[in-house]
């Protein structure tokens, strides 16, 4: 699924901390797949500060990137981002990401 920096920081974001054995694998795979390399990172200006993160949003087109989903990850978004339309606290960060998963897959 192609996802830019925004859905990329919104979708790790919703990842559980806790599960059974094989669900933390999945996590942690699904988690490393959407982190950003060195090299992205230095493209755009990648910078975080605590809980605040930055980056030239003029070259955030430069870090566009193909993450393969499984089955787990695709289900477990379109789930989350699902709730949150549902409860009203779509934002202008996962609006995309909901698109992508919940309204591209009916």
């Amino acid at each position: 699924m192609i996802l830019d920096v925004h859905e990329r920081l919104a979708l790790v974001n919703m990842l559980p901390s806790e599960g059974g054995y094989e669900e933390l694998k999945t996590i942690r795979r699904t988690r490393e797949m959407l982190s950003f390399t060195k090299e992205e990172t230095d493209k755009i200006g990648f910078n975080q500060e605590g809980n605040r993160v930055t980056w030239d949003v003029t070259k955030q087109n430069l870090v566009v990137k193909d993450i393969p989903m499984d089955e787990w990850a695709t289900n477990h978004f379109r789930k989350k981002l699902a709730e949150l339309e549902k409860k009203g606290k779509l934002t202008d960060q996962t609006v995309s990401a909901y698109e992508k998963f919940v309204i591209m897959y009916k």
